[in-house]
């Protein structure tokens, strides 16, 4: 269950899969959460993702979702992509931006502040670009019996 590593491309169907596409593209919003988790899972299932790997992305994205609600400004934009190797989810937030993103695990008497560390841990990568208009946090996975050219 446990992966970490680094931040792929994505997008894109089976016959499209090297120019990429966009699977999924929403407003994220206070009242969008759930259905925003369920149409992930949905696409992230029918993309090759399934047991465990299927859950772990969808937790992952979950905790991105979350964090844009309270910490991110409250709203933003959730991008689902698929390329020939993976799947990635770009969770774009409206807030301030921030210089240090937080990613190591918290002491245990400490709350909260768990979701970008086990984002990490439940996906093959997590990365970050932040701005004055905000920051996107992408998460990646690899889609299972598929080998990279690279």
């Amino acid at each position: 269950m446990s992966r970490g590593g680094h931040v792929g491309a994505g997008g894109g169907d089976p016959d499209d899969v090297r120019a990429g596409a966009t699977l999924l593209s929403d407003s994220i919003t206070e009242v969008a959460v759930t259905r925003l988790r369920h149409a992930v899972a949905a696409a992230a299932g029918a993309a090759g993702l399934a047991g465990d790997a299927l859950e772990d992305f969808v937790l992952a994205v979950h905790e991105l979702v979350t964090n844009v609600m309270r910490h991110g400004g409250g709203s933003g934009r959730l991008r689902l992509l698929r390329d020939a190797v993976s799947l990635s989810c770009q969770v774009t937030d409206d807030g301030p931006g921030t210089e240090h993103v937080p990613m190591a695990l918290p002491q245990p008497r400490t709350p909260g502040h768990r979701g970008l560390w086990l984002a990490q841990q439940l996906t093959d990568s997590l990365a970050f670009d932040s701005g004055p208009h905000g920051t996107t946090a992408t998460v990646t996975a690899r889609l299972p019996g598929v080998q990279s050219s690279g």
